[in-house]
């Protein structure tokens, strides 16, 4: 399926649970995706299922950062711009414990 093909997506709190999920969805529907966290090793199993879930490499851009930081929300963006070349999506997710 394509029906994000040529969109770019960043989703955060994409290391477990929601975010994860949403990311892989969004790979499996042909878009770019910035995946993001403050977890480098849980974020590379988010990487992996996107790509078992059929997302070409290039279009995953993996960013540890944290959310909270003004100099990672920067990050984050920078980070995005320079891979990908533009933002169409942001998903969004931060659960505060």
């Amino acid at each position: 399926m394509t029906r994000f093909s040529g969109k770019s997506v960043i989703v955060t709190g994409s290391s477990n649970g929601i975010g994860r999920a949403t990311a892989v969805l969004f790979s499996r529907y042909g878009a770019q995706v910035t995946i993001t966290g403050r977890d480098s090793e849980r974020l590379e199993v988010t990487k992996e299922k996107m790509l078992k879930a059929g997302a070409l490499p290039q279009n995953i851009n993996l960013v540890v950062a944290n959310l909270t930081d003004p100099n990672g929300q920067d990050h984050i963006i920078q980070s995005t711009l320079k891979a990908l070349g533009k933002i169409d999506v942001l998903v969004s997710l931060i659960l505060y414990l």
